[in-house]
């Protein structure tokens, strides 16, 4: 009998001992954090270092708050920069590191129309997602499903150049020969009224420095506007100094783009961009961007370069990319599917690609630089 008894005793033990395992372990175990590389390709060096400086800025102070998020779904995200150069043989060199030694799956870049047309084919015979916040060569539309931008294309920008080209009857051009601007050349040469007489179509080698033979030239064809077509940067600020310099061009009307919104890219040069046209992105007048764009300056700095399109791009394509790759899995198929027939809200607006590689919707805006700021026109 006692020994029955003791048996009881020791298997009741048993059990309440195993009864008390749940709740020595009742404490919610973590979920583990996976992390994911996130690519950067901008220029970091060179003439366009600048726009490649500001975007470094807007990412940092994004990723921050983007990670807050992030981890509540157990994911952080890694950036990893590569220097561009704004050249595409640079691009490609810093491309297949992030992707053969980094292990990135995920790019976001180019800046430079240049880069982002020389590593597109690499990301797509890889199935890497290429996601630029800014190139706008409008054969980035060629370059296969795994490629987008949320730049305005560049069909758009010569467009509308043309048409204020056409207001005149003698026109001049001057393009860089840079993927971007030989892009826009082309769609404004096939945009030129009939009734147009083009006097000087020049052009000069990428990075020039030295511009005075070809702009001494086309007064001498009389032109009444000029089309100033530089790539952003060091090269767009020494092409507009050089010209000012040239009494014959002071009465000629310039048309510029993008490379000249910035104020400080037409510093130093007098009076002679007064009452410029430059076309460009549309015109952003979000307060919330507002407010972003000054909460980003008050802590890392001037991001004069990329202004507040560029600004909102940089910001979209970053909170775009990494909520699809959270809800996606990492998996860079499925998140180019998502992104192709998704529809996302930004700083940009209604964000969407459908088969396109451009986002769609994006007009274009008209500023006149009056008393040396550009001042957008309605």
């Amino acid at each position: 009998m006692q020994k029955v008894l003791l048996t009881i005793f020791s298997v009741f033990l048993l059990g309440a001992c195993g009864a008390s395992v749940p709740s020595q372990t009742s404490t919610e175990v973590e979920k583990p954090t996976e992390t994911v590389k996130l690519g950067v390709l901008v220029p970091l060096s060179g003439d366009a270092a600048a726009y490649g400086s500001d975007i470094q800025k807007v990412l940092s102070y994004e990723i921050v708050k983007v990670n807050e998020n992030a981890a509540k779904n157990g994911y952080q995200f890694e950036l990893i920069y590569e220097d561009g150069k704004c050249s595409g043989s640079e691009s490609v060199t810093g491309f297949q590191k992030m992707i053969d030694i980094d292990g990135v799956d995920f790019v976001i870049g180019g800046f430079c129309s240049s880069e982002t047309l020389a590593v597109a084919p690499i990301a797509q015979s890889n199935e890497v997602v290429l996601f630029s916040g800014w190139s706008s060569n409008p054969d980035i539309e060629k370059e296969g499903d795994f490629v987008f931008t949320l730049s305005y294309s560049d069909s758009l920008i010569g467009k509308k150049i043309a048409d204020e080209l056409n207001k005149y009857s003698k026109v001049a051009m001057i393009t860089e020969q840079n993927d971007y601007n030989v892009g826009i050349q082309k769609v404004v040469l096939e945009n030129l009224a009939d009734s147009v007489i083009l006097v000087a179509d020049e052009t000069f080698a990428k990075g020039g420095t030295d511009f005075r033979n070809i702009l001494e030239k086309i007064p001498k064809e009389g032109p009444e506007v000029l089309l100033v077509n530089p790539n952003a940067g060091v090269t767009a600020q020494n092409l507009l100094k050089q010209l000012a310099e040239i009494p014959a061009l002071a009465e000629t009307k310039l048309i510029g783009q993008v490379a000249y919104l910035a104020d400080f890219s037409r510093e130093d040069v007098g009076d002679t961009a007064e009452g410029m046209v430059i076309v460009d992105a549309p015109t952003l007048t979000s307060p919330k961007l507002q407010a972003a764009y000054d909460a980003i300056e008050a802590q890392n700095g001037q991001i004069e370069a990329v202004g507040l399109y560029y600004t909102a791009s940089t910001l979209d394509v970053l909170n775009v990319l990494t909520d699809v790759i959270q809800q996606q899995a990492a998996d860079p198929v499925k998140v180019k599917e998502a992104l192709r027939r998704g529809h996302f809200d930004g700083y940009l607006g209604a964000i969407y690609f459908g088969d396109n590689n451009f986002v769609q919707d994006i007009t274009v805006s008209r500023y006149i630089v009056t008393g040396g700021k550009a001042v957008p026109q309605q």
